[in-house]
């Protein structure tokens, strides 16, 4: 039986998925497939490349006051970023090119700006899919990738299940880390920028098609990390996120696995 591990969209939230594995490997489940969107493509890429731990260490060493500089590199015509640095930075801790060196099967989910249809990459670059799955309308700068522009997976499929089962999952455990967020972490309103009125209506937008998507492709185990109270581009809480994740597996699935067999 494979076990395949679903990762959604959430911005900073998304750490919280590293813990999730973590947990899950020191029980003893084995991960034999990953599938992710947005953060959940760049947490799956990671996890599939095993670079957890290096991944940790620079998230933990880095001086998040310097977040503008990785993200805003400069505005294009298309997009609020063009997003090249954080993709040199994903090179960086990725230290992959191509789907087929991945230590685990994995795919990435976007979207096809033009067709409205959902694009899941299993093969060739890999960079360049992470990239695209991530591609905030609007924020990043879309991909253009064999003949197709790609943008955020989160339009069409904010938590694959789905493109987890075709990686031949026959038990789907799913992380939903893309909760509304907690009233009292809002800016007040004269703070506000343009970049958090994007976030957060692409948040609950994300909310709301997650919702539906979950009515549709029901996977066999959901956690959804207490993460209500981080904003979406507030990456200065990594220990934390990990920690929830961790927590989320303890509190949510450990006596159903352990029920199915499937952890020590």
């Amino acid at each position: 039986m494979k076990i395949g591990l679903a990762l959604g969209g959430g911005g900073a939230r998304g750490i919280a998925h590293l813990g999730v594995w973590q947990r899950l490997r020191e029980l003893g489940v084995p991960i034999h497939c990953i599938a992710g969107t947005s953060i959940g493509a760049i947490a799956g890429a990671i996890i599939a490349a095993g670079r957890v731990d290096e991944a940790l260490a620079w998230c933990k060493m880095s001086s998040w006051k310097k977040l503008p500089e990785l993200l805003f590199d400069r505005p294009t015509i298309k997009a609020l970023m063009a997003g090249r640095r954080i993709e040199d930075k994903l090179r960086q801790i990725i230290a992959i090119e191509s789907f087929a060196d991945l230590i685990t099967p994995y795919a990435a989910v976007a979207t096809d700006l033009n067709t409205g249809e959902a694009v899941v990459m299993r093969e060739g670059a890999l960079i360049s899919a992470v990239r695209a799955s991530m591609s905030i309308p609007g924020v990043f700068s879309p991909v253009e990738r064999e003949g197709r522009v790609l943008v955020d997976g989160g339009l069409v499929n904010p938590l694959p299940v789905s493109a987890c089962r075709a990686l031949g999952a026959d038990v789907v455990i799913a992380v939903d880390v893309n909760p509304l967020e907690d009233p009292s972490a809002a800016k007040p309103f004269e703070q506000l920028n343009i970049t958090d009125v994007l976030l957060k209506s692409f948040g609950i937008f994300n909310y709301e098609l997650t919702r539906r998507e979950l009515a549709v492709n029901k996977p066999d185990m959901l956690i959804r990390p207490a993460v209500g109270q981080v904003l979406a581009l507030d990456f200065r809480h990594v220990e934390p996120l990990v920690a929830i994740g961790r927590q989320a597996v303890d509190e949510e699935v450990v006596e159903a696995l352990k029920a199915k067999g499937e952890c020590k």
